[in-house]
């Protein structure tokens, strides 16, 4: 059998911190080349890893045209096309007869509940609207996501395909010293993210501290650093968006790992924070395999649930650190040198029936 060509869609620049741009790197970087032909965009500086390796070819993007020439490559010739999006392009490639796309297969992966659009430009609605409906094959992130795409797509999902973790890379220090606990978000700065709910858990534990990591988004962030300064706040640091090291080390320099975000799929953050020993407090209404209630850290139901398991964390540095050496055992299923595999052969299979 001839290699299989798969076509991705997300840059791998190396200071892109998007998260489908992390996971593109770590499974192309596992993908057997002897098997698979990847084929990847940059714009400035692709990822280092990814140079000269055999079974990846690296095109760089235009700064004008780039619509253009992405649906050029997308008609020449690939069996796969991997992590279709809502743009222009997947837009015109999707709505051509399907005799000029040939049989390759268009794979939407979705990785977060549909109503994570509903706020988002008309623009981007249109264009999510007229392509993802029309995908040949569909992948969950977990199984509430899968059941997402079929209630709110009519779609079956082939395949659930998490994302993983380099847990050689993100590994708990050797000690925490923290005299007072150390609370940490990472996301957005948005609404949806919840990080407002981290600044009133602030209030309440004002001995505690509370970083919060990212970049903002519509003037969120500094709606944020109003509402500390009105509350006279000195507990809270909005520390602006990291590199993956500098994330590593704030993470190993945190106690407790808080994301009150009530819509997301398998966060990434929840991965890379119980890889480094961190028990996390998520909310249970995406399911996310990622944490073990309890166990690992807690699923918690309302804000008021939120404060109680963060001031049972707070108050007792047996139960987190026994809750982060669970959780770092756990993690370890979702390293991505496990992971791959399965998303291995899920593209073999894929190309197995396109030849079909």
């Amino acid at each position: 059998m001839d290699k299989v060509r798969i076509l991705f869609l997300p840059g791998i620049d190396a200071d892109n911190t998007n998260a489908q741009s992390l996971n593109v790197r770590e499974i192309t970087l596992r993908l057997d080349p002897g098997a698979f032909r990847s084929t990847l965009w940059y714009e400035q500086k692709p990822d280092p890893r990814l140079l000269e390796l055999p079974g990846i070819r690296l095109l760089k993007l235009p700064s004008r045209g780039k619509t253009r020439r992405i649906l050029s490559e997308m008609l020449s010739g690939h069996d796969i096309i991997a992590y279709m999006d809502y743009s222009p392009a997947s837009y015109m490639f999707l709505h051509l007869p399907r005799f000029v796309r040939s049989k390759v297969k268009a794979v939407f992966h979705a990785e977060a509940p549909a109503d994570q659009i509903a706020n988002q430009s008309r623009a981007l609605r249109f264009l999510y609207s007229g392509t993802y409906p029309r995908g040949d094959i569909y992948t969950g992130i977990t199984e509430f996501v899968a059941r997402d795409v079929y209630n709110t797509a009519k779609k079956k999902t082939s395949y659930i395909l998490p994302v993983g973790v380099d847990t050689k890379l993100f590994a708990p220090p050797e000690a925490r010293r923290s005299a007072s606990p150390v609370v940490l978000f990472a996301g957005t700065l948005i609404a949806r993210k919840g990080p407002q709910y981290v600044v009133d858990a602030g209030l309440r534990f004002p001995s505690v501290g509370f970083h919060l990591v990212g970049s903002g988004r519509e003037g969120f962030e500094v709606v944020l650093r109003q509402k500390i300064a009105q509350l006279g706040l000195k507990n809270i640091k909005l520390e602006g968006p990291k590199t993956q090291s500098q994330m590593l080390k704030i993470m190993r320099e945190s106690d407790i790992f808080l994301l009150p975000s009530r819509l997301e799929g398998l966060p990434k953050v929840t991965l890379e924070a119980a890889a480094t020993g961190l028990p996390c407090i998520v909310f249970r209404d995406y399911e996310t395999p990622s944490v073990i209630d309890g166990v690992t850290g807690f699923q918690v139901g309302t804000l008021e649930e939120m404060m109680q398991a963060l001031e049972k964390l707070v108050a007792d540095r047996s139960l987190r650190e026994q809750m982060g050496t669970a959780a770092r055992k756990h993690v370890e299923n979702f390293d991505w040198d496990r992971v791959s595999t399965h998303w291995q052969s899920a593209y073999l299979e894929m190309a197995a029936d396109q030849a079909r």
